[in-house]
């Protein structure tokens, strides 16, 4: 029987209540041991996977354009979206963002000469970022197929991704805000997710 794995979009925060006994501090902390009660529950359920990158998609209009690549699994069905709260969520890996949409699929064209490559997912990432400035880290190490031996690592202090600087380009910034307030602009009248 094939187990399936869903991962969370976008966001998931932690609500503090502030008429409890308990410190914003304390709160925090009980909320990072739930979330690894949740993840070491949902780790055993889900064993490590192969993906599969062999085409490219594109999202944008006018004024955006993301060339993205499609991860498949045998545990997924090819170019499938996802129900979330405003709309659908395609699972993708970005590559690149361009100006417009034109301009993303030219980019596309770079499928004709791509060659299917694929790797190994022992353990998945849970990501952090505190606020709107600088990069995700990494705050858990969830080894996918859990046993006693494995377990969900928590990081007190998150970990920075070797390599990445620890601040984002300014276009970097200025698109994930156009994108975060189109998202915010979606779920406020309810509608379906677009792309303008």
């Amino acid at each position: 029987m094939a187990a399936t794995c869903k991962l969370l979009y976008p966001f998931l925060e932690p609500s503090f209540d502030k008429e409890s006994d308990q410190s914003k501090e304390e709160q925090y902390s009980e909320f990072r041991e739930q979330l690894s009660i949740t993840l070491t529950s949902v780790a055993t359920q889900c064993k490590p996977f192969d993906v599969e990158i062999d085409t490219f998609g594109t999202f944008g209009g006018k004024d955006r354009g993301v060339l993205w690549a499609h991860p498949k699994s045998k545990y997924s069905a090819p170019a499938a979206d996802y129900e979330v709260k405003a709309g659908t969520f395609t699972p993708h890996m970005t590559l690149s963002h361009y100006a417009n949409i034109t301009d993303a699929l030219e980019a596309k064209e770079v499928e004709s000469k791509w060659e299917s490559t694929s790797f190994h997912v022992p353990e998945i990432y849970l990501l952090q970022r505190k606020g709107d400035e600088g990069q995700f880290k990494i705050l858990a190490k969830i080894p996918l197929g859990l046993d006693k031996e494995d377990e969900v690592k928590m990081f007190d202090e998150p970990l920075a991704f070797p390599a990445m600087p620890l601040e984002e380009e300014e276009w970097v910034y200025n698109e994930r805000m156009t994108m975060k307030n189109r998202r915010r602009t979606i779920s406020s009248v309810g509608g379906e997710a677009k792309v303008t």
